[in-house]
């Protein structure tokens, strides 16, 4: 065999020597799988074994497959090229086009990009309804529910959800997976909507809804859920205890972002729980797995959380430098929860270092995002620390203001 390796090397545990022959003599077909493996132990690509690479159904059952894995690992853009390339061929099968289409807009949105996911998630919707291809309709209106959800259009979402539930039910369709996907994704309206308790009732149901057939990344999802819902009701030991467990989960699929979401979010509980130096390193290594990446949206958050924690560590020279970094990263995002993030904690340090002018004018532009973002969770803690600031400069007058502002905001957000 080529590449010095014998039949033993390639074969390991996984199938015969005996069936390895019948398919280098043409007497046997081997599953997409087999060929996967083969390929990967002979350093080939797996279009080097097809006899048709451009047009054979296999070739692009693995391209979908690839594009997929992709997706688990957190990398839209490649994702995206992927299946681009396979809806411009001719002659692609309407299911697998479906298919494709369904996993190019999962790509979408995981870059951001809402208006081509919704362009295609339209597209695909319409051609499953005529062709009433109910349980496609389903995962697609699901998607779309995502899609809205991700623009913090909660009333479109939910609409799309029910509509999704309500086609699943009547379509009398047996996929728990499927099932247990838009119950967990409902959750999340709860959970926006101040209702933890809801929340955390709602993502149970989806595990259940499940019976026992969760795959990884729809169960590191909803232990997600799980953590933020126990985070809001002050339950912080097992708001830690599901972090830890969804992020297990997702640094097995290789997801880069959502691990480095899930950093962040440990170490925003650890900061509240006076545990900086914890946090600082979840922070860090957030940080430096998407500066691998070049995601750009959250790492403005975990530089200006460990800046945070440098600064309750009395590190001031560390934490001036680190939020200087942060504030330069929202300069390469749209995102405005980046900015917010940066300029709340920008707030504290400037405060630190004797700059009340400066921390007023990153408090003030920090309160005008929240305000922007209808954000009363971010308004309530922005407005709390700007008070802080403000009694500490003596402005009592003001910190009294800023005080009942983070209180009423706060009873906004309270469930």
């Amino acid at each position: 065999m080529e590449l010095g390796l014998s039949l033993a090397a390639v074969v390991q545990k996984d199938f015969s020597r005996s069936f390895l022959n019948q398919i280098e003599l043409g007497r046997a077909r081997p599953s997409t799988r087999t060929l996967q493996i083969i390929a990967e132990r002979l350093k080939r690509p797996i279009e080097y074994f097809l006899q048709e690479p451009n047009s054979s159904s296999t070739a692009l059952e693995l391209r979908l497959a690839e594009a997929a894995t992709r997706l688990r690992r957190g990398d839209g853009e490649r994702a995206r090229d992927l299946m681009t390339e396979l809806l411009a061929r001719p002659q692609v099968a309407p299911d697998m086009r479906a298919r494709a289409q369904l996993i190019l807009a999962e790509a979408m949105l995981k870059l951001r990009d809402y208006p081509a996911a919704l362009e295609i998630l339209q597209t695909a919707i319409a051609a499953s309804e005529v062709s009433r291809s109910w349980a496609l309709s389903v995962e697609l209106y699901d998607r779309m529910g995502l899609a809205f959800y991700q623009q913090r259009q909660p009333h479109e979402a939910g609409r799309w959800w029910d509509k999704a539930i309500n086609a699943y039910e009547d379509a009398g369709l047996t996929d728990p997976l499927l099932k247990a996907r838009i119950v967990g994704h409902r959750a999340n309206l709860h959970y926006v909507a101040g209702e933890p308790r809801e929340a955390i009732a709602g993502y149970q149901a989806a595990i259940a809804a499940a019976e026992e057939v969760l795959d990884i990344q729809m169960l590191g999802g909803i232990y997600e859920g799980l953590a933020m819902s126990y985070q809001k009701t002050g339950d912080l030991t097992r708001a830690l205890d599901y972090a830890q467990r969804s992020l297990r989960l997702f640094d097995t699929l290789q997801d880069v972002r959502m691990g480095a979401q899930l950093r962040n979010n440990m170490a925003e509980i650890l900061l509240s729980q006076g545990r900086n130096a914890e946090a600082e390193s979840l922070f860090l290594s957030g940080a430096e797995q998407l500066s691998r990446v070049g995601d750009r949206d959250l790492l403005p958050h975990l530089i200006a959380g460990a800046a945070e924690a440098a600064l309750n560590r009395g590190d001031q020279a560390l934490a001036a430098k680190r939020i200087g970094q942060a504030l330069d990263a929202t300069k390469a995002t749209s995102d405005g929860l980046a900015e917010l993030a940066a300029r709340r904690v920008a707030g504290r340090v400037a405060a630190a270092a004797g700059e009340a002018e400066k921390a007023r004018e990153h408090f003030e532009r920090a309160l005008e995002l929240a305000e922007k973002l209808d954000s009363a969770t971010d308004t309530s803690r922005v407005a709390f620390d700007y008070a802080e600031v403000l009694e500490e400069l003596g402005d009592e007058r003001q910190a009294l203001a800023r005080y009942r502002q983070a209180y009423r905001a706060g009873q906004t957000a309270r469930p």
